[in-house]
């Protein structure tokens, strides 16, 4: 009994140190806002909704952060992908 609680803790340590740490990213500054081309913007673009899909969606049962980390996440990515949308607009970019 003693030999598999020792063959199991490292492996518990294992499982417990996969989780990654969430993302959090910042809003845009006022630097971005005025040197992100169209290019540059459908790229975060791409980035953001690829990270928020992976927050909502990519945690296994068993390898999870903290929800209240993940809402972080989820909240500042949605904030800084409104703001990209926002910027698409005043720069009159177009995508696809």
């Amino acid at each position: 009994m003693k030999r598999a609680l020792l063959l199991l803790l490292p492996a518990l340590l294992a499982v417990q140190g996969c989780a990654r740490p969430v993302t959090i990213v910042a809003p845009l500054s006022d630097t971005e806002k005025q040197t992100l081309s169209c290019k540059q913007i459908g790229r975060e673009s791409d980035r953001l909704n690829i990270l928020l899909n992976q927050l909502r969606h990519g945690n296994d049962a068993l390898i999870s952060n903290d929800a209240a980390e993940t809402r972080q996440g989820i909240q500042a990515a949605e904030l800084r992908l409104q703001q990209i949308r926002e910027l698409s607009v005043q720069k009159l970019c177009v995508f696809g």
